[in-house]
């Protein structure tokens, strides 16, 4: 058995050619975590390769895959162009998105670090482009307290737009998280906060890790255009599952970041009510739903409704027109048919000659054969 794919088996470790660490404190380590997405884990990597502008390295953790594509789809990454000397892949049994993307920074000494999800890619500028809104503050005297800078999503697939996150807010950030997953973070300040907590291996480990830089007092700045692309492949994402046990996860939020919600507590009571009344959320039924959002959740089943009833009655006008047109093309042919058949005829194609005999008579002969004719058609 190949004991990449087995699950008791630690990684390898890396060929000679691919160093434990990538020494450049200018560059930009990209760390990919993959679990069964060799499907899209090409396009990740080669998007991160080619980004202009950059010195990039890149890092895919295969985090235990067990379908039986993913890792040979990891390690054929190891030969896509560039990736000599900037592409290393980390083979290691299943331990969760959290560890998988801290097993991908721990080799790196990078300046900045970019964690970029498997089934995502990145747009061609978005390390240049976040790297300078970094730079711009600093040169402005703002940047001693910046973590991080992130961009806006483009949405594929199932997903349609631009998701335009909004601007770094701590309290917001206490409420509910809106904060892009994909940002460009700096190494010491990813450090410092020890990385990705490992015991948030069924969702919100994202919302965790930037409140872990809201509450040393550090932010993120916003660049106003897209950075990468969110690929909306599928229903059931790591989203939704994870707020199908929402209560759960955001006790443990608040638990591992008490100290901040103590402190910010007055002003995320006060957040939280303005996002309420924003969102008529402070007119509630006797089940604490809110109403306006119950109606219009009504409205839209009514909706959907209409229009798979739409669909339906559209489907079968279509397939009446569909089963017209062949019926139309079958007698066309039937029709063909008998022209055919009495074209065929030796009554017919006498007459054809006769017809044609006496179009080619001249005038003078012509009109008393037309009149014999006439006669011989009343005789008959």
């Amino acid at each position: 058995m190949d004991p990449r794919h087995h699950p008791t088996t630690p990684p390898p470790p890396a060929a000679p050619q691919d160093h434990a660490t990538f020494r450049s404190p200018s560059a930009v380590t990209i760390i990919i975590p993959c679990f069964n997405y060799g499907r899209f884990v090409t396009d990740a990597a080669r998007s991160a390769l080619e980004q202009q502008d950059a010195t990039v390295h890149v890092v895919i953790v295969n985090d235990g895959s067990t379908d039986a594509s993913t890792a040979d789809a990891c390690d054929a990454c190891l030969r896509l162009p560039g990736a000599a000397g900037h592409l290393r892949v980390i083979h290691q049994t299943n331990a969760g998105l959290a560890c998988a993307r801290n097993a991908g920074a721990a080799g790196a000494s990078t300046e900045f670090l970019l964690f970029l999800d498997a089934d995502d890619h990145l747009l061609p500028t978005c390390v240049r482009d976040l790297a300078a809104i970094i730079r711009t503050e600093e040169s402005a005297g703002r940047g001693g307290d910046i973590s991080h800078a992130y961009g806006q999503q483009v949405l594929s697939e199932l997903g349609h737009g631009t998701w335009e996150v909004p601007d770094w807010d701590p309290i917001l950030l206490g409420i509910t998280n809106l904060h892009a997953p994909t940002a460009l973070a700096r190494r010491e300040r990813f450090e410092a906060v020890g990385g990705y907590t490992p015991s948030m291996r069924h969702g919100y480990e994202d919302w965790d890790f930037w409140l872990k830089f809201a509450e040393r007092g550090w932010r993120g700045v916003r660049l106003r255009a897209p950075t990468y692309v969110w690929r909306r492949h599928s229903h059931e994402t790591m989203i939704h599952q994870a707020v199908k046990i929402h209560d759960e996860l955001y006790a443990r939020i608040i638990d591992q970041h008490r100290e901040f919600y103590k402190r910010h507590a007055l002003e995320l009571v006060q957040r939280a009510n303005q996002l309420l009344h924003r969102c008529d959320g402070t007119w509630l039924d006797e089940n604490l739903d809110a109403i306006p959002i119950r109606d219009l959740r009504r409205w839209c089943a009514d909706l959907v409704r209409e229009r798979d009833s739409a669909r339906h009655e559209l489907s079968a006008a279509v397939a009446r027109a569909e089963s017209s047109t062949a019926q139309t093309a079958r007698l066309d042919e039937e029709l063909r048919r008998l022209h055919s058949q009495y074209e065929a005829k030796p009554a017919v194609r006498l007459s054809r000659k006769i017809h044609s005999i006496m179009d080619s008579l001249p005038r003078p002969l012509s009109a008393p054969a037309r009149g014999l004719m006439r006669i011989l058609k009343r005789g008959v």
